[in-house]
């Protein structure tokens, strides 16, 4: 379980994470990739679009973007949760 979350600011350092995570999650404007108990972060608003591209080229294959998250104790908080997203809408 992931207990620390780890700001870096580098693409390279990013980069030699997130290679070694099977995945990483973007919910924009962030990527993550866990690494052990940690999940390294980084702001890609930050970055300059040359090295957005890179990046996002590079891990495509890893990626899974995010629509939206929801926090629930047990399968059936998740659904009673979503019940009343959707019935909001």
């Amino acid at each position: 379980m992931v207990q620390e979350f780890i700001e870096v600011e580098d693409v390279g350092t990013f980069r030699l994470v997130a290679e070694q995570s099977p995945f990483v999650i973007r919910k924009d404007p962030y990527l993550f990739a866990q690494y052990f108990s940690s999940m390294i972060f980084i702001n890609v608003a930050n970055l300059e679009e040359r090295e957005v591209k890179r990046l996002f080229d590079l891990l495509r294959g890893k990626m899974i973007v995010v629509k939206s998250l929801v926090k629930a104790q047990s399968i059936s908080d998740f659904l009673e949760k979503i019940g009343e997203t959707k019935a909001s809408k």
